[in-house]
């Protein structure tokens, strides 16, 4: 039989990993609140800075809401999306993910909140992609008609634009994982698409793309305003191949075709 060395785990981090446990295992709800500092010292026999670092770990991956002074102790939080942004960050940004992977990425998603949005009775909710694609057409034809210098800023406007068209449509699939999820990636993916734009050096080709783009999210906007799941989850992953394919690798664009059927 092998055995495998014992590793010190920091006290803080025990702390950490026994309070998570509890609301994992419904022993503590959001609105509980915990013992206050000097309780909590007395119940894991830890010292004042071991029980501030592991408030200070709970605090900021959103887990519960500490004050300064507050007599009540940390309250627990109600899960939200920003729970999952900064790990997710961490990984895109760290951990040396591919662009590839980070499309792949958005091609799965970005299908299947639009499936679910066409899917969707929320009407306020699907008025708001609606919304967000006519500010898209507005750009582009913004572009259009602008003096050959005028469009400098316009990949950076369309990027914003961009992402908040997709925030929209993953708002529509009631979803809380892929709003999550595509808000902690939305970053990394955003820059690309400025990369993407900002190589464009002719104005005509420039406002062309925006042009394009636009006429994209209309018809994605068309079909999930129609109900239509299986024609917007398509759509959606063809916009965003079309959007990027010609700036990818023959090796990327190999890594995407699967996800395109």
């Amino acid at each position: 039989m092998r055995f495998e060395p014992v590793k010190k785990v920091p006290s803080y981090e025990m702390i950490v990993e026994q309070i998570e446990a509890g609301i994992r295992e419904g022993r503590l709800h959001p609105g509980d609140r915990l013992p206050g500092e000097r309780r909590l010292m007395e119940t894991f026999s830890v010292s004042r800075p071991t029980v501030r670092e592991a408030m200070r770990v709970l605090h900021a991956t959103g887990v519960v809401n500490t004050r300064a002074g507050d007599p009540r102790g940390p309250e627990v939080l109600p899960f939200t999306p920003q729970a999952l942004e900064r790990p997710l960050l961490r990984m895109t940004h760290q951990q040396g993910t591919t662009r590839a992977e980070l499309i792949q990425f958005r091609l799965l998603l970005e299908g299947q909140s639009a499936l679910l949005a066409a899917a969707s009775d929320d009407a306020q909710a699907k008025e708001e992609i609606s919304s967000r694609a006519a500010g898209l057409a507005r750009l582009a034809d913004r572009a259009s008609t602008a003096e050959p210098e005028a469009p400098a800023d316009h990949p950076e406007q369309f990027g914003v634009l961009l992402s908040g068209f997709h925030t929209a449509i993953r708002a529509a699939s009631g979803n809380q994982l892929l709003q999550a999820t595509g808000q902690a990636v939305d970053g990394a993916l955003t820059t690309i698409a400025r990369q993407r734009l900002g190589g464009e050096t002719d104005s005509t080709a420039l406002s062309s793309r925006l042009r394009r783009s636009a006429q994209d999210a209309a018809a994605l906007t068309e079909r999930i305003q129609a109900q239509d799941p299986t024609g917007a989850r398509k759509i959606a992953t063809e916009n965003i191949y079309r959007f990027y394919k010609d700036r990818l690798t023959a090796e990327e664009l190999e890594a995407l075709g699967p996800l395109l059927g």
